[in-house]
């Protein structure tokens, strides 16, 4: 059986699955929005995981908000993995399919930085992540290798335990992927409502696929914690392919 990290979708949502916090109701009680949404967090620590896994989008949005420009653009012409500062007890794997985030730090969170890339970057940004101090690895020529990214992280970086923490894009990629191993979803009490609010898991496909199909979830746990935040915890059964 291939060795991969165990993949857990650790997701806080509000009771209608929508992603975006800033949107969700208060607290009913006037407690601290933050304070509450905090809980999510404390869950986050709880697993110790090895590694916590972003997308591009919501790196450039929360983090790193700058794009990445040279004027010349070199190919690839060996992808290789490159480890670079690794001093923290747990790293950020950021899925960054065409190289396009600029870095100012090699580190969020206190929690070292690893890249995933396509092999259709170019050197110069390859330089750039080695002057920052980040690793980088390769998920085949379009990024999209997700199975070969997952093999990579388990053996040259000794990572067996992964929080995939979204976006929904990414979320809905890695289902329709059959690489979630489980679910951990934090429900914060506060709804969002509008109509096309990015949500838990969004796979841009068409009315054909069946981005979940061939997976049933089984209810492992669930937990009423501090300020009306429920907690919910699934094991994946993956049954076969995805159907399209």
């Amino acid at each position: 059986m291939e060795q991969l990290p165990l993949i857990i979708s650790h997701i806080n949502s509000s009771v209608d699955g929508r992603l975006v916090a800033d949107r969700w109701t208060l607290p009913f009680d006037g407690k601290n929005k933050d304070d509450v949404l905090n809980v999510y967090t404390e869950i986050k620590d709880g697993y110790s995981a090895d590694a916590w896994i972003l997308g591009r989008n919501s790196v450039q949005k929360h983090f790193f908000p700058e794009t990445f420009d040279n004027e010349t653009s070199t190919p690839v012409t060996a992808p290789r993995t490159y480890i670079g500062h690794r001093d923290s007890k747990r790293s950020l794997v950021i899925f960054d399919s065409k190289g396009l985030i600029k870095y100012t730090d090699d580190k969020v969170y206190g929690d070292n930085i690893i890249t995933v890339l396509g092999e259709n970057v170019n050197e110069e940004y390859l330089e750039h992540l080695r002057q920052t101090g980040i690793s980088y690895l390769f998920a085949g020529v379009d990024g999209h290798d997700y199975k070969k990214a997952l093999h990579t992280l388990y053996h040259e970086f000794a990572i067996r335990l992964v929080l995939l923490d979204g976006g929904g894009m990414l979320n809905g990629l890695f289902l329709k992927k059959q690489l979630i191993d489980e679910l951990s979803l934090v429900i914060y009490p506060g709804i969002d409502a509008l109509s096309g609010i990015s949500s838990i898991y969004e796979y841009k496909g068409k009315d054909c696929e069946y981005p979940a199909y061939g997976q049933s979830l089984e209810l492992m746990d669930m937990k009423r914690c501090r300020d009306g935040v429920v907690w919910l915890k699934y094991k994946i059964h993956k049954k076969g392919n995805n159907h399209e």
